[in-house]
């Protein structure tokens, strides 16, 4: 009676994002090894797996790398937030899921400000009977709104939050919608109690069949 809705490169084309804040930068020199590398310092927080990113905080680990970052480039980077990065079947998804859900939550993992202002640009915040953001530990927060709720479903493309929300959640119906860059084919079919599709209309006709 619950679906749980990741954001980033489920609802929202994180990779494409992504790709964008590198050619912002790009233009101040800064090469695909250290935006990378500045990326993975940027996004996480003190806590693996617990997620803390801003365009402040990549750009001034860039300039601590001796990249000159200008306030202009902040300025382009926050120009990318007016951008749809949205799945073309996410609204859709949505829709369909309120036929079958009793409730149906956003729960991303990020910086408080900034995830806000990603879902503000997507425009699907009108199907949220809630949003939640934190920093971190899905499956605490799916415990505390959902308990053990007969039907819950998680939609995540995190291979590895997945199997870590089984694992604590074995109840809880658990899709990745799979992310053909970060994982490989491999990665999902050894977790074949997993299941995983290429897209969101699909992973909508599994809930139906599911719940």
């Amino acid at each position: 009676d619950y679906s749980f809705i990741d954001l980033d490169d489920t609802l929202y084309n994180t990779f494409l994002f992504k790709e964008d804040i590198f050619n912002c930068f790009s233009t101040c020199g800064v090469t695909r090894e250290d935006y990378l590398a500045s990326y993975g310092q940027a996004v996480f927080g003190p806590v693996v797996g617990y997620f803390d990113y801003t365009f402040k905080k990549h750009a001034d680990i860039l300039r601590n790398l001796n990249y000159e970052i200008p306030d202009s480039t902040i300025e382009e980077l926050n120009n990318l937030l007016n951008k749809n990065y949205n799945d073309p079947q996410a609204e859709q998804f949505l829709l369909d899921l309120k036929k079958i859900s009793h409730k149906i939550i956003l729960l991303t993992a990020g910086q408080q400000n900034f995830q806000q202002n990603k879902i503000n640009s997507t425009g699907l915040a009108e199907y949220f009977d809630q949003i939640i953001i934190i920093d971190g530990g899905k499956s605490q927060k799916i415990l505390d709104i959902a308990g053990q709720a007969k039907k819950i479903l998680f939609v995540n493309d995190n291979l590895k939050e997945n199997i870590q929300i089984k694992q604590d959640l074995p109840y809880v119906v658990v899709v990745a919608k799979k992310h053909k860059v970060l994982w490989k084919e491999d990665d999902y079919t050894v977790n074949n109690d997993l299941p995983y599709f290429d897209s969101l209309n699909e992973i909508k006709d599994y809930a139906i069949r599911s719940l």
